[in-house]
């Protein structure tokens, strides 16, 4: 029965996918031909929720191949198979976007902190995370979602792509038997890419940056003495507190000047020498983690 069917106007207003969107979908064959009632050409309503599902892919950075596997599993009827699809390629596309995020980090590190080519480094390196956050959100909830029965706006692929990632959690092995280290991207309103304006600032201070006896995995940012320029330094250390709590930040005035000790567990090494720089002297390949 052709009753009810939808153009490109209705699906865009009844799915929330835009109708340019809509078009780029049709054309790449992720769309069924469109159906003709009389002098009506348009689409059954159970494509609302295909090309809702279609819409959550692509954001994540789903390729045209994997789009294309997707939207035919889901108009088969099977959110079983559909799932695991879905749940292969979003742990494919965070492995690339991790990798991705570790070869910034290195770049930001090349680069050194502070200079025009480290803010970019870093504003993508930020990003990334974003991105891998949301990535890990929507994979853990596939895990956890119910696979029996059709795909459609109540199944276990649809909740989970509207998982919200707010969190990124550091590359590990579970093997390890301990919790992931884990940044808390909505900390402080979410606006890493302001903190990064800050520290693009601060390195420029820096009169040297000392290793820290007491781990390998810290360096020391010693400052001429500064009451402004210690204020800053508070505020920014106190944020990047709320967003990676697993570190630690001390701020120390004394003879010497202005010292910012920052201290990180080994998987969070990579992005200590990203974003302050490593120790003098020290050899920078091993900047290796995200």
């Amino acid at each position: 029965m052709t009753a009810g069917l939808l153009d490109f106007a209705d699906l865009a207003a009844e799915s929330g996918v835009p109708t340019p969107r809509l078009r780029l979908y049709a054309e790449a064959g992720w769309l069924p031909a469109a159906r003709r009632d009389g002098n009506r050409l348009g689409y059954p309503p159970a494509e609302v929720s295909t090309v809702r599902m279609l819409a959550g892919a692509e954001d994540l950075g789903l390729d045209a191949d994997t789009l294309t596997v997707l939207a035919a599993t889901w108009r088969g009827g099977d959110c079983s198979t559909t799932q695991q699809r879905l749940a292969a390629a979003v742990t494919a596309r965070l492995d690339r976007v991790q990798a991705e995020l570790a070869d910034r980090n290195r770049q930001a590190v090349a680069a050194g902190p502070g200079t025009a080519a480290w803010a970019t480094e870093i504003g993508g390196s930020a990003s990334l995370s974003q991105d891998a956050a949301r990535l890990q959100a929507v994979s853990a909830a596939l895990t956890t979602a119910a696979h029996d029965g059709p795909c459609g706006d109540d199944c276990g692929c649809t909740t989970a792509l509207a998982a919200a990632g707010t969190t990124y959690h550091f590359p590990h092995d579970p093997a390890s038997g301990e919790a992931a280290l884990a940044c808390d991207l909505a900390a402080d309103g979410g606006d890493a890419h302001h903190r990064i304006g800050v520290w693009q600032q601060a390195p420029a201070r820096v009169e040297r940056r000392d290793p820290l006896p007491d781990t390998p995995d810290g360096v020391a940012l010693r400052f001429p003495f500064d009451v402004d320029l210690a204020g800053t330094l508070g505020r920014l250390a106190a944020a990047e507190y709320r967003c990676c709590s697993f570190g630690s930040y001390t701020l120390a005035i004394d003879g010497t000047g202005l010292r910012l000790e920052v201290r990180m567990p080994g998987e969070a090494a990579g992005m200590l020498a990203a974003v302050v720089g490593l120790p003098d002297k020290e050899v920078s390949g091993a900047a290796h983690q995200p």
